[in-house]
Protein backbone atom coordinates (compact mmCIF):
# COMPACT_ATOMS: atom_id res chain seq x y z
CA UNK A 1 0.00 0.00 0.00
CA UNK A 2 3.01 2.26 0.95
CA UNK A 3 4.18 2.94 -2.60
CA UNK A 4 0.78 3.57 -3.92
CA UNK A 5 -0.12 5.98 -1.30
CA UNK A 6 0.79 8.97 -3.32
CA UNK A 7 -2.82 8.21 -4.82
CA UNK A 8 -5.11 9.16 -2.46
CA UNK A 9 -3.30 12.13 -1.76
CA UNK A 10 -3.00 15.92 -3.82
CA UNK A 11 -0.73 18.88 -2.84
CA UNK A 12 -2.66 21.81 -1.98
CA UNK A 13 -0.87 25.11 -0.71
CA UNK A 14 2.36 23.27 -0.53
CA UNK A 15 0.73 19.79 1.52
CA UNK A 16 -0.17 16.78 1.03
CA UNK A 17 -3.99 16.04 1.42
CA UNK A 18 -6.07 13.59 1.16
CA UNK A 19 -8.07 13.41 -1.97
CA UNK A 20 -11.75 12.70 -1.90
CA UNK A 21 -12.98 9.20 -2.58
CA UNK A 22 -16.05 10.21 -3.74
CA UNK A 23 -14.08 11.50 -6.91
CA UNK A 24 -12.13 8.50 -6.88
CA UNK A 25 -12.13 5.40 -9.14
CA UNK A 26 -13.11 2.02 -7.49
CA UNK A 27 -9.59 0.62 -9.17
CA UNK A 28 -7.79 3.63 -7.14
CA UNK A 29 -9.37 2.92 -3.78
CA UNK A 30 -8.51 -0.89 -4.20
CA UNK A 31 -5.09 -0.09 -5.31
CA UNK A 32 -4.54 2.16 -1.69
CA UNK A 33 -5.81 -1.44 -0.21
CA UNK A 34 -9.28 -0.40 0.76
CA UNK A 35 -12.00 -3.20 -0.02
CA UNK A 36 -16.10 -2.44 -0.89
CA UNK A 37 -17.49 -3.00 2.72
CA UNK A 38 -20.18 -1.98 4.24
CA UNK A 39 -20.42 1.18 6.34
CA UNK A 40 -21.29 -0.60 9.48
CA UNK A 41 -18.10 -2.98 8.88
CA UNK A 42 -16.24 0.13 8.55
CA UNK A 43 -16.98 1.55 12.02
CA UNK A 44 -16.68 -1.92 13.33
CA UNK A 45 -13.36 -1.91 11.79
CA UNK A 46 -12.25 1.21 13.44
CA UNK A 47 -13.29 -0.32 16.59
CA UNK A 48 -11.59 -2.76 16.47
CA UNK A 49 -8.25 -0.53 15.34
CA UNK A 50 -8.62 1.59 18.02
CA UNK A 51 -8.53 -1.44 20.88
CA UNK A 52 -5.73 -2.64 19.47
CA UNK A 53 -7.66 -5.77 17.73
CA UNK A 54 -9.54 -7.07 20.94
CA UNK A 55 -13.01 -8.02 20.23
CA UNK A 56 -13.26 -8.21 23.90
CA UNK A 57 -12.21 -4.52 24.15
CA UNK A 58 -14.60 -2.92 21.66
CA UNK A 59 -17.60 -4.85 23.25
CA UNK A 60 -16.04 -3.06 27.16
CA UNK A 61 -15.08 0.15 25.64
CA UNK A 62 -15.88 3.21 27.89
CA UNK A 63 -15.66 5.95 25.18
CA UNK A 64 -19.28 6.55 24.97
CA UNK A 65 -18.84 10.12 24.03
CA UNK A 66 -17.40 8.66 20.92
CA UNK A 67 -19.74 9.32 17.68
CA UNK A 68 -18.99 5.53 16.92
CA UNK A 69 -19.71 3.77 20.00
CA UNK A 70 -23.73 3.00 19.40
CA UNK A 71 -22.05 1.07 16.29
CA UNK A 72 -19.19 -1.03 17.63
CA UNK A 73 -20.98 -4.05 17.43
CA UNK A 74 -21.55 -4.04 13.97
CA UNK A 75 -25.25 -3.15 14.27
CA UNK A 76 -27.37 0.14 13.59
CA UNK A 77 -28.93 0.35 17.21
CA UNK A 78 -31.63 2.47 15.69
CA UNK A 79 -33.14 0.19 13.41
CA UNK A 80 -35.04 -2.65 14.97
CA UNK A 81 -34.41 -6.19 13.79
CA UNK A 82 -36.89 -7.54 11.22
CA UNK A 83 -39.44 -10.07 12.20
CA UNK A 84 -39.26 -14.20 11.16
CA UNK A 85 -41.74 -12.92 8.65
CA UNK A 86 -40.68 -9.85 7.07
CA UNK A 87 -36.97 -11.53 6.83
CA UNK A 88 -38.48 -14.40 4.84
CA UNK A 89 -40.60 -12.07 2.79
CA UNK A 90 -37.58 -9.54 2.25
CA UNK A 91 -35.48 -13.75 1.30
CA UNK A 92 -38.51 -14.63 -0.78
CA UNK A 93 -38.47 -11.15 -3.01
CA UNK A 94 -34.72 -11.30 -3.25
CA UNK A 95 -34.60 -14.61 -4.57
CA UNK A 96 -37.06 -13.35 -7.08
CA UNK A 97 -35.13 -10.58 -7.77
CA UNK A 98 -32.39 -12.46 -8.73
CA UNK A 99 -33.81 -15.18 -11.17
CA UNK A 100 -35.68 -12.03 -13.03
CA UNK A 101 -32.45 -10.69 -13.52
CA UNK A 102 -30.42 -14.11 -14.73
CA UNK A 103 -33.31 -14.09 -17.08
CA UNK A 104 -32.63 -10.61 -18.49
CA UNK A 105 -29.04 -11.40 -19.13
CA UNK A 106 -30.11 -14.58 -20.58
CA UNK A 107 -32.18 -12.92 -23.13
CA UNK A 108 -29.37 -10.45 -23.36
CA UNK A 109 -26.76 -12.98 -24.67
CA UNK A 110 -29.17 -14.77 -26.68
CA UNK A 111 -30.63 -11.36 -28.06
CA UNK A 112 -26.29 -10.81 -28.93
CA UNK A 113 -25.26 -14.19 -30.53
CA UNK A 114 -28.38 -13.79 -32.73
CA UNK A 115 -27.61 -9.92 -34.57
CA UNK A 116 -23.96 -11.38 -34.20
CA UNK A 117 -22.62 -13.56 -36.74
CA UNK A 118 -19.46 -13.54 -35.55
CA UNK A 119 -20.07 -14.67 -31.97
CA UNK A 120 -21.61 -17.74 -34.21
CA UNK A 121 -18.53 -19.21 -35.41
CA UNK A 122 -16.81 -18.98 -32.40
CA UNK A 123 -19.75 -20.85 -30.14
CA UNK A 124 -19.37 -23.37 -33.18
CA UNK A 125 -15.58 -23.64 -32.88
CA UNK A 126 -15.96 -23.57 -29.20
CA UNK A 127 -18.93 -26.54 -29.10
CA UNK A 128 -16.68 -28.83 -31.67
Amino acid sequence: MKQYRNIGLECRDGFNVGRDPRAMSPAELEQLGHRRISPLKALRLKCLDCCNGSAQEVRLCTAVDCSSWPFRMGRNPWVPPLSSELRAARQKQMLRNRAAETTKADETQAKTTIENPSVWVYQAEDGA
